[in-house]
């Protein structure tokens, strides 16, 4: 299906728009980029040392979890410095399919889990080796903050979880108004967010006037309950984060 009446806007971070962008162009519309969230690396003295204490203490995990490709960069950063040599018997999961190519690109024994539907936090928890945790510790990879559900599901199977934070999200450092300048000159309906934190950022960047005119892509029922609160009226749910999952999504309007 064509995508020649969308003008859509590619919110990810630097260097991880390409792909979504040449897609869009390619089923015809018409692929503009703005960062709403910037990765970086750790810089709070306390992030870093904790961060190293964690990851030295690699062995004494039975799982550990990258929650993304983000997650995959900086952390396996962090295990490489300390691990030359991958500690053994451990389960290695990654959520998403491309998480978890990213693993296997880098020798990480990363188990497969083959469900219908999205491979999300909901879906590994259905892989057979989460189910019983019982005096088992748990590592969750991931950026500062973030959600906690799959921390509080684990825990109720009676893992012990720790994160292993190894990299941080924050605001872009654009200029007041650039982001609504480049919606109006791009003539921009549709904008991709990727997260309930890239539709906070995002409005917070453009203001809240308007924002009923534009229609939004976002990953799921729980962004999309986000966005309604914050005024979004034109919201259309992709099964996840993807960019096969968003541009299918793309395709329905």
């Amino acid at each position: 299906m064509s995508l020649a009446d969308l003008s859509v806007l590619v919110t990810r971070p630097q260097g991880q728009a390409e792909t979504l962008m040449a897609a869009i162009n390619k089923a015809g519309g018409r692929a503009s980029h703005c960062a709403v969230i910037d990765i970086i690396g750790l810089s709070d003295n306390a992030q870093l040392e904790q961060c190293k204490q964690t990851i030295m203490a690699l062995d004494t995990f039975q799982h550990v979890i990258f929650i993304s490709g983000n997650a995959v960069k900086f952390g396996m950063e962090w295990v490489q410095q300390y691990w030359p040599q991958l500690p053994i018997d451990i389960h290695w999961h990654g959520i998403g399919k491309k998480t978890v190519a990213q693993l296997i690109a880098q020798d990480v024994p990363c188990e497969p889990y083959q469900l219908q539907g999205a491979m999300n936090s909901e879906a590994l928890l259905q892989h057979q080796s989460l189910q019983h945790l019982a005096q088992q510790k748990v590592l969750i990879v991931r950026g500062v903050g973030g959600r906690d559900y799959l921390a509080q599901q684990l825990t109720q199977r009676g893992a012990q979880v720790s994160y292993a934070e190894c990299y941080q999200r924050v605001l872009p450092s654009l200029a007041e108004g650039a982001l609504p300048e480049i919606i109006e000159r791009q003539a921009i309906n549709t904008v991709c967010l990727n997260s309930g934190e890239s539709v906070t950022n995002f409005c917070q960047l453009v203001g809240a006037k308007g924002l009923n005119k534009i229609t939004i892509v976002v990953p799921g029922d729980r962004v999309a309950a986000i966005a309604e609160e914050l005024g979004f009226e034109h919201i259309v749910t992709a099964e996840s984060a993807s960019d096969q999952s968003m541009l299918e999504a793309l395709k329905r309007l």
